[in-house]
């Protein structure tokens, strides 16, 4: 049973990186100078979020259900000790939603006001981004201590750092990239195109600069990056495919193969989130007072049944029903709007 969460939590977090990491990457592009093409480029990005932008924030409620009600020694841990960055977190998702949906909807059109909506927009993608990474970098740094009574301890030191603000980075440019790369395939206009295409190669080398960085700025930890890794040569391996991903990428770039390219980037994300997983498996998070395993920290096996029963049931539905959504709106043959 717990396996089947675990599954059930890493798919959720690939599927939210994959689709709401893009999506919040779009906003990122917005922030970037776009010149004559600043009005098409946001059309393109509207286009392309429009009607599936809101459903991808269902992957991260379920994130947090299963450790609700499966896990709850693990969501209580996390939830308090890091509830300023969790706060952060929520305050940008509002603020982005409310933003993009007012850029639609607002009742007056003008100029200005869609000049403020537009930078709200790009600067919470920025602001939640980096938000998530830093959340990331904090689960197994060993600093949380869920006795601690002082303030600094409690709640700042778990995600304070040089360690967390370069993972939020990374995540950032991770975002940035995939939203390149998926946009390519979102217009048809070639100076668009152009545009994209530059983009993702200027935020490829920026993953490359961000994930030196993290592997530098984690020797300033209790164990750093590059001697975890030594210990783990799976995890090696799974980074090195992911750099030999990038040869593929610009090849399907270089020949327009969009479906390919996006689907060479996916796995290059996936490739580093099972490098994390299995940097730090069965542990979900590292206290001062040791590992919070998943085997160790789950519910009573009655609610874990519940628990996955209600998810394999609720699949019978949610994963169709995603299906049909893009389906409608975003595969080839779907509705245009």
């Amino acid at each position: 049973m717990i396996d089947i969460l675990v599954c059930f939590i890493g798919a959720s977090l690939l599927l939210y990186v994959l689709l709401g990491g893009s999506d919040f990457g779009a906003g990122i592009i917005e922030l970037l100078p776009a010149g004559r093409l600043r009005e098409a480029q946001k059309e393109v990005i509207n286009h392309a979020m429009g009607p599936v932008w809101e459903a991808n924030h269902m992957w991260l409620i379920l994130i947090v259900v299963i450790l609700f009600m499966g896990f709850p020694t693990i969501f209580t841990t996390l939830m308090i000790a890091l509830h300023l960055p969790m706060l952060a977190l929520l305050v940008g998702i509002v603020v982005r939603g409310a933003a993009f949906t007012f850029r639609h909807y607002d009742a007056v059109q003008e100029k200005r006001s869609q000049r403020i909506y537009t930078v709200l927009f790009g600067l919470s993608s920025l602001w939640t981004s980096l938000w998530l990474g830093i959340i990331a970098a904090s689960l197994n740094r060993g600093i949380i201590d869920p006795a601690a009574r002082e303030v600094w301890t409690a709640w700042f030191a778990p995600w304070w750092g040089v360690y967390p603000l370069a993972v939020g980075l990374f995540v950032v440019c991770i975002y940035a990239f995939l939203a390149s790369i998926y946009l390519v395939g979102e217009t048809e206009q070639p100076d668009l195109k152009k545009r994209f295409l530059r983009l993702a190669g200027w935020f490829n080398g920026l993953v490359v600069l961000a994930g030196g960085l993290v592997f530098v700025a984690s020797t300033t930890e209790r164990e750093s990056l590059p001697s975890a890794f030594l210990k783990n040569p799976l995890n090696l391996a799974v980074i090195a495919l992911a750099t030999l991903l990038f040869v593929a990428l610009w090849f399907f770039v270089a020949k327009r193969r969009t479906m390919l390219t996006r689907i060479v980037a996916s796995g290059q994300v996936a490739l580093i989130l099972l490098g994390w997983y299995v940097l730090y498996a069965p542990n979900a998070l590292i206290t001062a007072r040791g590992p919070l395993s998943f085997y160790t920290e789950a519910a009573p096996p009655a609610t874990l049944w519940q628990l996955v029963l209600a998810l394999l049931i609720g699949s019978l539905f949610i994963f169709p029903s995603i299906f049909y959504l893009f389906r409608v709106f975003k595969l080839p043959g779907g509705a245009k709007h």
